[in-house]
């Protein structure tokens, strides 16, 4: 009875967090599989009853806590721009509800802190953003499993729109309060396996994944130099220069009866950038 309240109080948390006026707001990890972590930090005192009726808990509420370091994002620019790219961080908490062990929405909220270059004929010019609110939505699903490979895929979307920092052009400093603006979504195919590693004291799981995603994004940043007042000082709504990309990553989850999952992803070839998170399954 007390495993039933806890089910429908957890769907009425997640509907009103998905449909409230202020909803929770790319990478794919916290965690891949939607089968980890397998144990609840809320009903850790019921372990034995959650193993026998394991299947029988429809939906799991899951929040996450994710890191992601931008090294070299390369832009695609008109032709009287060159050499553009994004690079910084975001950080994020994500708000994910799995149904059946098969699909997860989630929100994500939190913030970004980014910063753009790009040069102009002969002019440098560097646009940094202060740190500034970020949110973002999407969908994970498994697809199929064959053997102990899980197919599993995911789409989502994210967006910011924070003030200007410090704005500089041939490194001399422009007094402007410009604009900054980043649209991005991805969409994503991933093979997995879970691996269980026996050690002295405890086993725990491993699940290395590796997947190829399409992304896009819209990067509008454009500020205006009184030194130039002819002169467009714009990205001219930006986009990715490379629009697929190959994601390696792993889930760790310390022990088998843990509430709680890590995860590290590294992102190649349409940018350079890395991620660490952690998962904990209520």
């Amino acid at each position: 009875m007390k495993k039933q309240y806890f089910v429908i109080l957890s769907i009425i948390i997640s509907i009103c967090c998905v449909t409230g006026k202020n909803g929770f707001a790319a990478t794919v990890g916290n965690a891949l599989d939607l089968d980890v972590p397998q144990r609840s930090a809320v009903l850790r005192q019921q372990m034995i009853e959650n193993t026998l009726d394991e299947y029988e808990q429809i939906v799991k509420i899951k929040t996450s806590l994710e890191l992601e370091v931008v090294f070299d994002k390369d832009l695609h620019v008109t032709d009287e721009l060159s050499k553009a790219e994004l690079k910084g961080q975001w950080c994020t908490a994500k708000f994910g509800m799995t149904i059946f062990n098969r699909v997860e929405p989630y929100v994500k909220i939190g913030t970004s802190n980014l910063e753009v270059n790009w040069k102009h004929g002969g002019q440098e010019m560097e646009v940094d953003a202060k740190e500034g609110f970020a949110w973002g939505g999407g969908l994970k699903a498994n697809i199929l499993e064959f053997q102990g490979i899980r197919l599993t895929g995911d789409a989502q979307y994210r967006t910011t729109e924070p003030d200007v920092a410090t704005i500089s052009v041939n490194n001399s400093s422009v007094s402007d309060s410009g604009k900054f603006k980043v649209n991005e979504w991805q969409a994503g195919l991933f093979l997995s396996k879970k691996f269980e590693i026996p050690l002295k004291l405890q086993s725990i799981y491993t699940v290395p994944y590796a997947g190829l995603v399409y992304s896009d994004s819209n990067v509008d940043v454009s500020f205006y130099n009184a030194d130039y007042p002819t002169t467009d000082y714009s990205l001219f709504d930006a986009n990715n220069k490379k629009c697929y990309g190959f994601v390696l990553g792993c889930d760790i989850v310390p022990s088998l009866s843990s509430a709680f999952s890590y995860c590290v992803e590294l992102r190649l070839v349409d940018e350079i950038a890395l991620s660490l998170g952690g998962t904990m399954k209520f």
